[in-house]
């Protein structure tokens, strides 16, 4: 990946879903999971960078986007790269982590 992200900004590879071919279902979820493939050294808050709590590969839920923009506080975009679809966000907006077996 050529994306680097600065600061607290991480950079999630959301889970595609696969839809049934049998039964035709309007989805209009928007991605709320993925893996996280890159990460920012962190913000710089009074003099000290902050650690980032998120790493890479990590499985996560983060928030989405509301349909009236002006209402939602989660912001993220999306980046293209060879035909792969990513979402850069802030790592505070991630709601949850899942837990790897030790």
């Amino acid at each position: 990946m050529k994306l680097k992200p600065l600061a607290d900004k991480v950079v999630v590879k959301p889970d595609t879903r696969i839809l049934s071919s049998v039964i035709f279902v309007e989805n209009k979820e928007t991605d709320n999971m993925g893996t996280v493939v890159a990460v920012g050294p962190g913000k710089i808050v009074n003099g000290r960078r902050q650690e980032m709590p998120v790493e890479v590969g990590a499985y996560v839920r983060f928030g989405t986007m509301n349909d009236n923009s002006k209402d939602e506080y989660l912001k993220y975009f999306e980046y293209f790269e060879d035909g792969e679809r990513y979402l850069v966000m802030s790592w505070q907006d991630i709601c949850f982590m899942e837990e790897q077996d030790v």
